[in-house]
């Protein structure tokens, strides 16, 4: 469930030893990146030093869609 989540939302994967890793670049966040484990997905957003652990598909999801809604930050012109 939580593959599907992940690429509904524009994610991709990248496979290693250690697992799936599912990443994608976001405009205001940076690089956002699910780690999968057995029974929960561990999500990191490395530039604002995130992480969150989700143990259903619903939770991320709803997660996911918040980000999504977050206005960018205004930029401020100083003269």
């Amino acid at each position: 469930m939580f593959k599907n989540v992940l690429r509904r939302n524009g994610f991709w994967c990248k496979r290693a030893s250690g697992g799936d890793t599912f990443l994608k670049h976001d405009s205001i966040f940076g690089g956002i990146y699910v780690t999968l484990e057995k029974k929960w997905a561990v999500l990191k957003i490395v530039d604002r030093d995130i992480i969150h652990v989700f143990r259903s598909a619903k939770q991320l999801e709803d997660y996911l869609k918040g980000l999504e809604e977050r206005e960018p930050p205004s930029i401020i012109r100083q003269k």
